[in-house]
């Protein structure tokens, strides 16, 4: 074989090997963080202070997974029948699985939430919630098995 048919199959297989590697990346699924990333992006300076006014309080959130519950203690009582007070599990792995939870703890601020319905894997907890008209933020993780 003349080194002229060498050097164009090697530019025809070079050729292939890109557009198949463009093919592929193209199809893969991307869960971003969050929808609308940019304009979150321009209020996080106050999830920031709801974090800080948390970390500031002298008992902090308790999130513990029990065998068929996640057990969530709050540190100051969230304020009855707020709507923007809620629960969010996020999932990294598969945002199709994110849901929320309506707050609703006992009076000792204890709320349980049942594992029954989660996948198996890492669930990232975040917290948020209003007592006396000041909203606090605070996240945790568990590890369902």
């Amino acid at each position: 074989m003349h080194w002229g048919k060498k050097i164009a199959l090697f530019y025809i297989g070079f050729v292939i090997l890109v557009l198949a590697s463009v093919f592929f990346a193209m199809n893969q699924k991307v869960d971003l963080v969050t929808d609308n990333y940019y304009e979150k992006e321009l209020k996080y300076q106050e999830q920031i202070d709801k974090s800080q006014r948390t970390k500031t309080l002298k008992e902090k959130t308790d999130i513990q997974l029990t065998d068929k519950n996640i057990k969530i203690k709050f540190p100051l009582l969230p304020d009855k029948n707020n709507s923007k007070d809620f629960i969010l599990f996020y999932r990294p792995s598969d945002t199709s699985k994110d849901f929320k939870v309506a707050i609703s703890t006992d009076s000792l601020g204890i709320q349980f939430i049942s594992i029954e319905n989660l996948s198996q894997g890492f669930w990232k907890i975040k917290l948020y919630w209003t007592s006396h008209d000041i909203e606090y933020y605070d996240e945790g993780m568990v590890n369902v098995p």
